[in-house]
Formats: C-alpha cells, structure tokens, sequence
C-alpha cells in the first residue's frame, strides 16, 4: 500500500507526507514543527514514526521547520551537497545530515528516489520521483519553465504533484513590483496555470492517473481558476482523470494506491 497526502503546499509552506507499510517520508519541512506534528495527528501519524525528510531546495517555503525538528526528533534529513551550504545557517544536528545526487537514485527503506534537476532560482533544485511496490509518485513543484526531460521524469505516475503557480493576468494586474512579477515569470521563476496545463494534458495521455495542482500563489491564482484552467486545457487535448488541488492551510484527504 502507497499513501500520499499534501499536509501544506504554497508559498507560506510546503510539506507532503508519502509511505508505505514500511517507510515514512516527508517532502520538505516548509512550515513549523508544531503545524507538521499537528497535520501528522490529523493522520493519526506522530512525527516521531517519519523515518527520512527530503529536501527539494533550500528556500524557507521547504526548509523552515528543519532546525526544531533536528533538535528536538532527530530524523535523518536528505539535500544535496549544494543545497546543505546553502542551509548551513539552520544547524541542522551532523549526525541527521544526508546527501543525495540531483539525477542520481538513491534509496530509504523500501523507497527507490530519483531526484531529478528542474530550473528555479536556487543552488541546485530538484523534483522526486519515488518508487515502491510498482508504483510511481512523483513531486515536481517551483519550476521554472517545462523541459522534455522534466515531462519524462513525470510520464507513467500514478500520482503526480506538479506546480500551477499563478495566473498570468492575475500576477500582471497585481501588486507585485516589476521585478518580483518577472523573476515569478522568468524561466526559473514558477509555472503558470497554463503551461502547467499544457504539461498535465500530454501526461495524461502518458499514464498519469493521478494530478494533484501544488505551490498554489495565495495572491495571484486562486484554486478554483488553477483548476478550471488545468481541467480545460485537459479536457480538450489530453484524458480526463482526477485532477485536485492541493490545500494551502489544510490536510488534503489522503490518496492511496
């Protein structure tokens, strides 16, 4: 049995729970450790079962909750070289330091991890894709821009986690300044609503089954639009299949293959 569920997603914090029988992950540690412990209750998890925590970047929206958790749970925490110096400055406990290789499997427990690089404004990001019991989930949020690579890394996911940041009108009209509005738009900015719509129709004709909508900007998109927008673009170029979108604040209903 997989098990995947969206604790947070969006640029207050990010943090997604993903296990099996054996093993116990979380994706990032965006928010505090109080709010992860207390969305782990909501599972009837303690904090203390998760057996590994994995980095995507160092940026604060995936990394704030690291220093509690490491003083006071100790869970072995996985980044790669370049995004531990980047998050020195965290004191993260020696002994819960672990590294990966972007674009190198490795393994925790009875999940295999292929962390794969994807374009955004830091040292060294990357998405996962993670494998167990001939299952596929994947997690590719703050990207900058699509790449054939990138679509590979995703294609045959039974559950895929994919950015649909903002609305291209909505940021363009708001009260972002210049330069924020073209660093969110550049290339390693985030994905819009409608590129990752164009991205999610071919997957869906590429074994996707399952596509959760994550890193939701709470001021220039809004979770009914990013929906609408995605489902259309499916709808009229690729297949239909379930398609959600992941709570900011709340505990999404968990998915289980």
């Amino acid at each position: 049995m997989i098990q995947f569920c969206n604790l947070y997603s969006g640029s207050s914090g990010n943090c997604t729970y993903v296990a099996t029988d054996k093993t116990k992950i979380l994706v990032d540690a965006g928010v505090s450790c109080n709010k992860i412990v207390k969305a782990l209750n909501e599972l009837d998890i303690e904090l203390d079962d998760i057996d590994a925590i994995i980095i995507t970047h160092e940026h604060s929206d995936h990394t704030k909750g690291l220093t509690t958790i490491s003083k006071k749970y100790h869970i072995p925490v996985y980044a790669n070289i370049k995004t531990w110096h980047m998050i020195d400055s965290l004191n993260v406990n020696d002994t819960c330091k672990f590294t990966f290789s972007s674009n190198q499997e490795f393994e925790i427990g009875d999940f295999k991890i292929y962390p794969f690089s994807i374009p955004h404004d830091a040292v060294d990001p990357c998405g996962f894709s993670m494998f167990a019991e001939d299952k596929k989930i994947t997690i590719a949020t703050d990207i900058g821009h699509i790449t054939e690579g990138i679509l590979h890394q995703m294609e045959n996911s039974d559950i895929l986690m994919l950015e649909s940041n903002y609305d291209d009108e909505t940021l363009k009209c708001g009260p972002y300044p210049y330069q924020l509005k073209k660093r969110i738009m550049s290339n390693d900015g985030h994905l819009s609503n409608e590129d990752a719509g164009k991205a999610l129709a071919y997957l869906s004709k590429n074994n996707v089954s399952n596509i959760v909508l994550g890193h939701l900007s709470k001021e220039n998109n809004f979770p009914e639009l990013a929906y609408q927008t995605v489902y259309n673009e499916i709808d009229a170029n690729g297949h239909i299949c379930n398609l959600s979108v992941a709570s900011r604040d709340f505990v999404d209903p968990m998915i289980t293959l």
